[in-house]
């Protein structure tokens, strides 16, 4: 195994691996902001607090069995916290949502060029596909240190858009927030409205911190069993303020623009809302940033179609090329035929509550943990507790 010593340059590739799986397709277009933040207006920042907390929580707990158990196969960490059972039936669930997200990023792939250059729906779908299967082909390690540099500038890319807009449109904020909280929505009708995750704030909450940790529960525990401690706790803590931090300037630029846009398509009802932001900012960056929305895209899916392809096939081997092509080509043409907000929507939504369920499994597990260390202490219990700790891993640099 490699050196155990923490390395800043390493972090700060770890974080933009985070950065590039949460940065997906409906964060860059603007899509799942609109439904998980600024539909809520204020309460959108309630949103973000309870993602920051639980996506350091779980992420942390994800690297330290990782570590310890040294899994080949990420996703037996789910029967680590849940037992044989139930933990079966996470692993092949989370494989699947996985699988389910794919399908979103090849229709936000397809909607940002045809928003934003007037392309076939198709072309854009078989286009970050075939980019798609080549990386996931390459293997994990390539795969990390790709989409660990891409991760950092595509959010830098969008933070800066919404900085300017909000330089140039922050005195209409009060606005936005009035249109959302009372439903003054440019070009509704009676029964139209702001596609919302959930109820309320909360649920929001804990259904985006429960989509995203399906997403990271292989890929944390395998970043874990091959890293040093130091160095991914810190570039999990930085990626998290990051992504918090572009949370916070895109939903504040779309709830000043939530009315911005014409003929019948505006930033709060738009595929790509976020297309109209960059529009306002200056005309001909519109193509820009649809380009940058297309390689983040990109960055995102690679971990997306990886997971499945390694659950049921060695990597390096030719049956896990064949089943990379195989799901990578049956995935195309499912996000292809069904509209993009109905993907986000139903697809992050619905499995986000499954994995605010599996969080409570790792609280409880975690609960049970303390106990028994605390009762070894006090030498009622054998010495050894349900789960050492993220210190001494067998881990590579």
């Amino acid at each position: 195994m490699g050196s155990q010593e923490f390395s800043w340059k390493r972090a700060c590739i770890l974080a933009g691996a985070c950065i590039a799986l949460v940065i997906g397709s409906g964060f860059a277009t603007g899509q799942e902001l609109v439904q998980y933040f600024t539909a809520y207006g204020l309460g959108g920042l309630a949103v973000v607090a309870i993602f920051a907390i639980v996506f350091i929580y779980y992420n942390i707990n994800f690297a330290r069995v990782g570590a310890r158990e040294q899994y080949e196969v990420g996703n037996q960490v789910f029967q680590h916290f849940c037992g044989k059972k139930l933990g079966t039936f996470f692993d092949y669930y989370s494989t699947m949502f996985c699988y389910m997200s794919f399908f979103v990023m090849i229709g936000g792939a397809a909607s940002t060029l045809q928003q934003g250059f007037g392309l076939p729906s198709w072309v854009g779908g078989a286009l970050v596909c075939a980019i798609v299967v080549a990386i996931v082909c390459l293997g994990l390690s390539k795969l990390v240190d790709i989409i660990g540099i891409i991760g950092p500038i595509k959010i830098a890319f969008f933070v800066v858009i919404g900085l300017v807009v909000l330089c140039m449109d922050w005195q209409q904020l009060p606005a936005g927030l009035e249109a959302v909280n009372t439903g003054a929505l440019a070009g509704a009708t009676a029964e139209e409205g702001m596609v919302k995750a959930g109820d309320n704030w909360l649920i929001s909450g804990l259904s985006y911190a429960g989509f995203v940790l399906l997403w990271f529960a292989s890929f944390m525990t395998l970043l874990g069993a091959k890293n040093d401690r130091k160095s991914l706790s810190a570039g999990i803590v930085i990626a998290t303020a990051v992504i918090c931090l572009a949370i916070v300037v895109i939903y504040c630029a779309q709830l000043a623009n939530i009315n911005t846009g014409s003929d019948g398509v505006y930033v709060w009802n738009a595929p790509i809302p976020n297309l109209i932001l960059a529009d306002k900012v200056w005309p001909p960056l519109s193509v820009v940033y649809s380009v940058v929305v297309f390689v983040g895209i990109c960055a995102t899916a690679v971990p997306l179609l990886y997971n499945p392809a390694a659950r049921f096939a060695k990597e390096g081997t030719r049956k896990f090329r064949l089943l990379t092509l195989g799901l990578g080509v049956a995935g195309l043409v499912i996000g292809l035929f069904v509209p993009y907000r109905t993907l986000v929507n139903v697809v992050y939504v619905i499995n986000g509550y499954i994995g605010a369920v599996l969080l409570v499994f790792m609280v409880a597990r975690n609960l049970r943990d303390f106990v028994a260390k605390r009762r070894a202490v006090k030498g009622t219990a054998p010495t050894r507790p349900a789960e050492a700790d993220f210190e001494d891993p067998a881990i590579e640099g």
